[in-house]
């Protein structure tokens, strides 16, 4: 299930490049754009959930550092993934054989502000794993990358659900209130209904196609936006951060593209896409509750650690605990005055 990484120097790296079968951004970018601008009416649920959930976490209080922390009960946290299947997404399988998440960010809404921030996690983060047995259910744990525990269950909403729990976990029980999961399959299909997106490149990415030089501005259709948001050499070591970081510009021009040619019917644009590439347990009035947040598109944030090659030649990405303890509090809660607020 696991791609084995090699930590090359960049005199001496090899230039043979390679596509690494992962789902992307996009995926992100289509939900962005449909919580910006949905217009219409209908049901895309699997498990039905309120249109503001509470957090379960509401009543929790922190103390960390000499403060005294509160959870800030006005965020709605919605969980996305793009995993690399080719199956239809509703699919189940045999655990092994759903497909990794290789794209997971979480956005956070918060009702009282109206803006939502986010937070792209490293898809090599090393967490413990839940692997399922062939009926879902949870079988023994084991050490690996976060991206893998999509795969280690039975896929559809069983692998959703699976990733959810982990990245809940790994945020020292932040709740996440929802997800909305899309399949690599559907990349190309879903970026060129919705017409593309022009992206201004803030470095050199000339080993994924010839245009696209430092400064340049590219239009991304079809294919060609597929490798932009999906590529990365396997041969490098920690590639990964460069694909995000194309990422974030892809959805970050998306979105700014979008708000400039004003609000526009995307439920008819991607509804054929539903069932077969798209999963999600929200239904159409939490989305429509959601319609009107301000994406943070310029303050992205990461999680704090570092990336390794470990025992066994596999890139690993550790988290730096007391940093990802100061990200959380700072995200997701809210400081206790002495007068109590």
């Amino acid at each position: 299930m696991r791609q084995k990484r090699n930590n090359e120097s960049s005199s001496g790296r090899s230039r043979g490049k390679k596509f690494f079968s992962a789902a992307v951004l996009i995926a992100a970018v289509v939900v962005i754009a449909l919580l910006a601008y949905f217009k219409s009416s209908s049901s895309v649920s699997s498990e039905d959930i309120s249109a503001e959930p509470e957090s379960q976490a509401m009543e929790m209080t922190v103390e960390w550092k000499g403060g005294t922390y509160t959870y800030n009960t006005n965020l709605t946290n919605i969980l996305f993934m793009g995993v690399d299947i080719t199956d239809p997404i509703e699919k189940e399988t045999t655990p092994g054989e759903a497909g990794q998440a290789d794209c997971i960010i979480l956005f956070s809404l918060d009702k009282e502000t109206k803006q939502a921030t986010i937070l792209q996690i490293n898809r090599n983060t090393v967490v413990s794993l839940d692997v399922s047995d062939f009926t879902g259910n949870y079988l023994k744990s084991i050490e690996g990358q976060i991206c893998l525990q999509y795969g280690y269950s039975i896929g559809g909403n069983y692998s959703c659900r699976a990733v959810r729990d982990k990245v809940s976990e790994l945020l020292y029980g932040v709740t996440i209130d929802g997800y909305f999961t899309m399949e690599v399959a559907g990349v190309a299909e879903i970026n060129d209904a919705l017409g593309g997106v022009d992206v201004t490149l803030t470095q050199d990415w000339t080993e994924i196609d010839e245009s696209f030089t430092e400064g340049s501005t590219v239009h991304l259709e079809g294919e060609l936006a597929e490798a932009f948001v999906r590529y990365r050499d396997t041969s490098e070591f920690n590639s990964v951060q460069g694909r995000m970081e194309r990422q974030t510009q892809y959805v970050t021009a998306l979105i700014g593209q979008m708000s400039a040619q004003g609000g526009i019917d995307l439920y008819d644009t991607i509804s054929p896409y539903i069932g077969d590439y798209i999963l999600t347990d929200m239904d159409d009035s939490e989305i429509n509750a959601l319609a009107t947040y301000e994406y943070l598109t310029d303050d992205v944030q990461y999680l704090p650690g570092e990336e390794t090659v470990g025992d066994d030649g596999y890139e690993e990405f550790h988290t730096d605990s007391d940093e990802l303890q100061d990200l959380v509090i700072r995200m997701f809660y809210t400081e206790v005055t002495e007068n109590g607020e």
